[in-house]
């Protein structure tokens, strides 16, 4: 059987014309145009309302600046007004231990006297009070000085927040440029806290809350009352009274007693790490102020415990020899006010460096007569 094969029949191809290619999709841009832009007050009202609440907030916490002040006072800035009120025939000037030392009113001596004693205080930050404080100069300007005000390695951020001016600023700079970078800051931290009332008060707010709190609530916070009436006596005794505010504490304390009980500070650290030269420029500036506005300047050197000059020996021989050196450049008076001379113990003094109530009293009675023979000499 014989089999045949056949090839398939070609079928002609058509004439077709050849085709483009077909785009391919990369990428899609959709312009949406952008809805009306809301005003800001609409789009941030929740933040407006809160700025301008706590704004209204502020401004009426300031309406009771006088009431918050009472509660929590301004040592510096109170001790300042009181001196200014009137004319002084007599200023006492110095730190903790002539705020917590000299009662005016047992010098026994006449006329108008009134004490700024500045707690943690420098010779710079003294300058500055006098300044501020007497704006009709006294006729005599008593400075309690010791060793801590002049100690170059401290400073009280006090001084710049509540007696300096930006002209003081200035003119410390130029006087004490190593000293130029912590003023300009503490007087710019000091104008930024001033310009809030809420935070400027907060502690005469918190002690005004727990005063009003232990009238509704008896004994509802003893320790935070205690410390308000303090403060009120403390702000009432130097807006009327002659400047001489105790503390509490330092009042009744006595450092021999302090001693048995094993619990006097083995040091004291204002004196950390002592060089002097630098305040003692302010020392200089004022008795320049005092020599231009006819002022009678005497320096008083205040007393301290045995214990603190033994300890702080080397200290106290540099503070005294630069003491030495402005009695002796500049001619100024010195009261060497010694423990032996006044009759003071340890039961006089209420730590290392302050005296007591009782110590206080017998002091400023010692201190009346060379302090009046001062007045009766001329500048």
């Amino acid at each position: 059987m014989q089999t045949q094969t056949t090839s398939p029949e070609r079928i002609p191809l058509l004439d077709v014309p050849p085709r483009e290619p077909a785009p391919i999709l990369k990428s899609v841009t959709v312009v949406v145009s952008p809805p009306p832009c809301a005003p800001f007050l609409q789009r941030n009202r929740t933040l407006v309302w809160f700025l301008a609440l706590l704004i209204a907030v502020d401004l009426l916490i300031g309406q009771f600046a006088g009431t918050w002040q009472n509660h929590s006072p301004d040592d510096y800035a109170l001790r300042v007004q009181g001196c200014a009120r009137e004319r002084r025939d007599l200023v006492i000037l110095g730190g903790s231990p002539v705020a917590e030392g000299i009662d005016p009113d047992r010098l026994g001596v006449p006329g108008s006297v009134y004490a700024m004693g500045f707690s943690g205080g420098t010779t710079s930050d003294f300058y500055h009070a006098v300044l501020r404080g007497c704006p009709v100069p006294p006729k005599v300007l008593a400075y309690g000085i010791t060793a801590t005000d002049l100690n170059d390695a401290r400073h009280e951020p006090h001084g710049p927040y509540t007696l300096m001016t930006a002209g003081d600023v200035a003119r410390w700079v130029k006087r004490r440029p190593e000293a130029g970078e912590w003023v300009v800051r503490h007087y710019a931290q000091g104008r930024i806290g001033q310009a809030s009332n809420l935070f400027r008060y907060r502690h005469g707010i918190r002690m005004w809350a727990a005063t009003e709190a232990d009238s509704a609530f008896a004994d509802n916070c003893p320790e935070t009352m205690r410390e308000a009436d303090e403060l009120r006596e403390h702000a009432e005794l130097l807006l009327h009274g002659n400047g001489y505010a105790p503390a509490r504490g330092y009042s009744v304390m006595h450092y021999d007693q302090v001693k048995a009980a094993g619990l006097a500070s083995p040091n004291l650290p204002y004196l950390a790490k002592y060089r002097t030269g630098s305040h003692l420029k302010y020392l200089h500036a004022l008795i320049d102020w005092c020599e231009a506005n006819g002022v009678r300047f005497v320096l008083i050197d205040m007393p301290v415990t045995q214990d603190l000059e033994s300890i702080h020996a080397a200290e106290f021989a540099e503070y005294r020899s630069r003491l030495a050196e402005v009695e002796r450049d500049r001619g100024v008076q010195v009261i060497r006010a010694t423990r032996a001379a006044v009759g003071l113990t340890d039961w006089h003094f209420a730590d290392l460096i302050h005296l007591n109530r009782d110590g206080a009293k017998r002091f400023s009675e010692w201190l009346g007569k060379p302090l009046a023979a001062s007045r009766e000499s001329r500048p």
